[in-house]
């Protein structure tokens, strides 16, 4: 009798997630009009739930509603039927139990409901784990070696002084696969649930999506600074005795089976296929100084192709670098130009923040990003910290204001213009990463050093000119 209660209560269980999965594809499939290209700001709502993630992010809002009230007013306006304001919550993480996360996804939707401004939600997808304490074992932790070396903990390298959290996981381990699954499918049912809270309503426009990543790789290790992999390797079926042709290449193919695996979780559970957002993060080829780090392993085995799936609009973080958005580009033309979306990023890079405190044109920025096919872009610095924050100051100021008015108001932007490199020279860049290292075994440093100094010197300035000259000065002296 036992398990034919348990039969029953599983059927009715399933009834009502399925009449909740129609219901929210219903609403949106009901929406008329082309879809809306949304603005969208990051407001930081998980600082509260480990210790962790109260280290790395800004304290919440005290009062959800009424911060995103104040982003509206203070713009002024919610945009259009194809234009349209939005927020975006997170992270939704490991670290978060079911019913705080339940909670959260609930009190966002409710929110986008009294405000008029759309909502969507940022998820972690492996960085803030400490509350599953059964993943912190040896098969679940990535290696910094073939002999299962684990490694001590993640690096942040998200300001001037790096952060240590908790070790990086083995992104195709089963048990961490599983984890993923179900948290996609809690994630993915509640979501379904707001939808068709909106969709009765007659608002399914608010509903903005899930991005479904927050700069997803894997991570290099605090302590040693080495890059790990060696256990998703393990999982994919090599050894120290059979290695993958190029590992860089193995790992890059690992990690976009990580995205693909947390976008497709997430539509299986509810959300709808267009609405789910893969967010990577890669410096661009052209600023790669040669070193002894390859290319996919200093920008963690995320080049842009690794953001494309099946179940995900291709998303990724794009603080101005020069090349940036030209190699971007390039990889959407290989995809026939789909539409995209800008995860993250704001009017300046980072480092050049930290250190000048100023940034770009923010109507260049939005420009280069929504005259290109973005149809979301999130921007980080809303509401951090006090007024002498740069990346407020960024984010509120007065031209950056009117930007988004002139966005929401159906307006063309202007573009910025962008600090390009010669065509080549990412590919003789990349070939004197290759030579170099052998080169100078057989003929030591001293006649190519001063030339890769200055090389060097002319990518970080951004004088590609010059640095197409030196590079093809040290194939000269190297390729002999």
């Amino acid at each position: 009798m036992g398990d034919i209660s348990r039969v029953y209560s599983n059927l009715i269980s399933l009834g009502k997630y399925l009449r909740i999965f129609f219901l929210s594809a219903a609403a949106l499939a009901a929406a008329d009009g082309p879809a809306p290209r949304y603005l969208a700001f990051q407001i930081f709502t998980g600082g509260t739930y480990s210790h962790e993630l109260g280290m790395n992010f800004p304290p919440p809002p005290q009062d959800l509603g009424k911060t995103v009230a104040g982003l509206r007013d203070k713009i002024g306006g919610v945009g259009s039927e194809v234009t349209r304001l939005g927020f975006v919550v997170g992270p939704l993480s490991f670290d978060q139990t079911d019913d705080q996360l339940r909670a959260a996804i609930a009190s966002a939707f409710d929110v986008a409901l009294e405000t008029g401004v759309a909502v969507g939600f940022h998820v972690d997808d492996s960085m803030f784990w400490g509350r599953m304490k059964e993943l912190n074992a040896i098969e679940n932790i990535e290696w910094l070696d073939w002999n299962k070396t684990p490694n001590t903990g993640r690096e942040l390298d998200w300001s001037a002084t790096p952060k240590k959290i908790m070790p990086q996981l083995c992104v195709n381990s089963e048990a961490v696969k599983r984890a993923v699954s179900k948290r996609a499918a809690l994630i993915g049912y509640e979501v379904s649930k707001g939808i068709a809270k909106l969709g009765a309503a007659r608002r399914s426009e608010l509903f903005l999506g899930v991005i479904a990543g927050w700069e997803t790789q894997i991570g290099s290790d605090f302590d040693t600074g080495k890059y790990p992999g060696y256990c998703a390797l393990t999982n994919a079926g090599f050894s120290a005795e059979k290695p993958p042709a190029d590992v860089d290449v193995a790992l890059s193919g690992i990690v976009h089976d990580f995205v693909r695996l947390w976008a497709s979780s997430l539509v299986k559970s509810g959300v709808p296929n267009g609405k789910v957002y893969s967010h990577i993060a890669f410096r661009s080829a052209a600023t790669y100084k040669p070193s002894a780090v390859p290319y996919l392993r200093l920008i963690h085995w995320t080049p842009p192709a690794v953001a494309f799936c099946d179940s995900c609009v291709a998303g990724f973080s794009t603080y101005p670098q020069p090349g940036h958005l030209t190699q971007w580009n390039v990889e959407l033309q290989k995809h026939g130009n789909p539409p995209w979306a800008s995860c993250e990023g704001t009017a300046a890079d980072p480092g050049d923040v930290e250190r000048s405190g100023g940034g770009a044109d923010m109507e260049g920025y939005l420009g280069n990003l929504f005259n290109h096919g973005a149809v979301l872009v999130n921007v980080f610095g809303w509401g951090i910290g006090d007024s002498t924050n740069p990346f407020r100051r960024i984010a509120e100021s007065d031209k950056a204001l009117a930007a988004y008015r002139k966005f929401l108001g159906g307006e063309t932007l202007k573009e910025a213009p962008q600090s390009s490199p010669t065509a080549g020279l990412p590919g003789k860049i990349q070939k004197i990463q290759a030579i170099l290292p052998s080169w100078v075994e057989a003929h030591g440093p001293t006649d190519v050093k001063p030339l890769m100094e200055k090389l060097n010197a002319a990518i970080k300035a951004k004088r590609f000119d010059d640095a197409d000259r030196l590079a093809d000065e040290v194939l000269a002296l190297i390729g002999k």
